[in-house]
């Protein structure tokens, strides 16, 4: 069984379901499931595990509560902070900035004026392209916005170095940002 964090792995394909309320499975190109995200359905702190297929917990991503504008912190499973992402206050197209434990930006997203499709990119170096995030269903959110029971979004990973599970973590902050208020 391939593991959630496996290298070799060039797409993540995302799927939410229930309402984007039960979490979602994530799977290879093949569709064959690598993992899945687990959301408390009852949590102010909007609480989300990342799991590889065997149900091992990867990460848990929480929103910080007290704070002006939207910040995730990203956790090992035993409460360890790994990373932190943050909407900036003012944004004319969607972004949300991503740093390391060290608090040090690593990753910057820029996404269009819909909000569906990112790039993620290194923060100083805008050629420097980490990975793509392209939501797969835009247009029944606009022809059918009232069925919308899930999201699925593909993540192709164009840096083969890139950490995945911060990028993992980071595209499900973005859908979170942008897309599950």
């Amino acid at each position: 069984m391939m593991s959630l964090l496996d290298p070799k792995i060039t797409h993540y394909v995302i799927n939410e379901k229930k309402w984007r309320l039960g979490g979602g499975d994530i799977l290879d190109t093949d569709g064959q499931k690598i993992g899945s995200m687990k959301r408390k359905i009852i949590s102010l702190r909007a609480e989300i595990e990342l799991r590889n297929a065997d149900e091992t917990p990867v990460c848990i991503i929480n929103k910080k509560l007290a704070a002006v504008r939207p910040i995730y912190d990203v956790k090992t499973p035993d409460g360890q902070l790994i990373g932190r992402a943050k909407k900036p206050m003012i944004a004319f197209r969607g972004s949300v900035d991503y740093y390391d434990s060290q608090d040090i930006l690593i990753f910057k997203a820029q996404g269009g004026i819909t909000k569906w499709n990112f790039e993620i990119r290194h923060p100083k170096d805008k050629k420097k392209v980490y990975a793509t995030i392209k939501k797969s269903d835009k247009w029944r959110d606009v022809l059918a916005p009232m069925f919308n029971f899930k999201d699925r979004y593909v993540i192709h990973v164009v840096d083969p170095e890139v950490d995945r599970l911060m990028l993992l973590a980071y595209a499900i902050i973005i859908d979170n940002v942008y897309h599950d208020k």
